[in-house]
């Protein structure tokens, strides 16, 4: 007898540079606490369509009796299952590129389990070919609920890797994304633009007002370059007061005027409030073009630009000038 182990119940064009952010007061700690929001509700909906497809399972192996009765094989829930992968990727957002190959797997196997199923429909149950269809479907059945299993490693090991101060993904998951972007660039084309991002004078900020509002500060930032883009560009804390933006479909130039119309924004309306009133900042970034280069080089000259828009005077965007 077979033994099974259950787990438990697009392109920017001119015209769509991202919108500028609404400002908010952000505290410390509400990044952080929202990140924990979204990733809970992340591993819940896919928790959840692991727990809908274990019971389907369960109820085909009871039915089936092990094998004596191939042919009672109950309904897959495939809208509930697909409701919930849909959800638990929407709510990843840019950090669900490495997901997508195993949803899309997943989705390919349900299908393949949906045609095992209808043919057992049509199969006579005391057939020979009965026995064989019901043995590939649980065997694909497992599979399947292996790759639930692979997908909440991987939301585990995404959850981890996230600053707890700004809920941003950090350099490891930075250099990832660009490896995925670089190989889309190489094999389709793709224009992709890197961005290096520094608070201009951060320093200050600890110096005068504490590390208290300096952390609030970097919360407030990230949220609001978060908020400011779409859900599929990315952003890291790339360490400090540093933020790397990911744009997929930016050409370099096209990023320079999105990051503007950011800057401008920030420097519109103070960032954090303090007992002293509100506390307006400002950031400097450098911009440049993934391309065949190396990843490190391509942050190099991103960062390049940025030293230059610093050294004319900050709270500007630079385009990178090597080659």
């Amino acid at each position: 007898m077979r033994a099974i182990a259950l787990m438990p119940n697009a392109d920017i064009s001119e015209s769509s540079d991202a919108p500028a952010p609404a400002l908010a007061l952000v505290e410390s700690g509400q990044a952080a606490a929202a990140l924990d929001t979204t990733l809970e509700a992340e591993t819940s909906a896919l928790r959840l369509a692991r727990q809908i497809y274990a019971a389907w399972l369960q109820r085909c192996l009871r039915q089936g009796a092990y094998r004596h009765n191939p042919g009672a094989v109950a309904a897959l829930p495939r809208a509930a299952i697909d409701h919930q992968l849909d959800r638990a990727l929407q709510l990843a957002g840019a950090e669900a590129a490495e997901l997508l190959p195993l949803g899309a797997l997943q989705r390919s196997r349900l299908t393949t389990l949906c045609g095992l199923i209808a043919t057992l429909a049509g199969t006579d149950k005391q057939h020979t070919r009965a026995v064989q269809t019901w043995d590939r479907l649980i065997d694909l059945g497992l599979e399947v609920l292996q790759g639930f299993a692979d997908m909440e490693i991987v939301f585990a090991a995404q959850r981890a890797a996230h600053d707890p101060l700004t809920g941003l993904p950090g350099r490891a998951a930075l250099q990832q994304r660009l490896q995925a972007e670089q190989s889309l660039a190489l094999r389709h084309g793709r224009n992709c633009a890197v961005v290096m991002v520094d608070i201009d004078h951060f320093k200050d900020v600890n110096d005068q007002h504490g590390h208290q509002t300096g952390d609030r500060v970097l919360a407030a930032f990230a949220r609001l370059l978060r908020g400011a883009l779409r859900p599929y560009d990315g952003v890291y804390r790339y360490g400090g007061e540093e933020f790397v933006l990911v744009l997929p479909g930016a050409t370099a130039a096209q990023a320079v005027r999105i990051v503007d119309r950011i800057r401008q924004s920030v420097v519109a309306r103070p960032l954090v409030q303090t007992q002293a009133g509100g506390l307006h900042l400002s950031f400097s970034a450098g911009v440049a073009a993934l391309t065949e280069r190396a990843i490190a080089s391509t942050l190099r000259c991103a960062d390049q630009a940025l030293y230059s828009a610093k050294a004319e005077g900050r709270d500007q965007v630079h385009l990178e000038s090597c080659a």
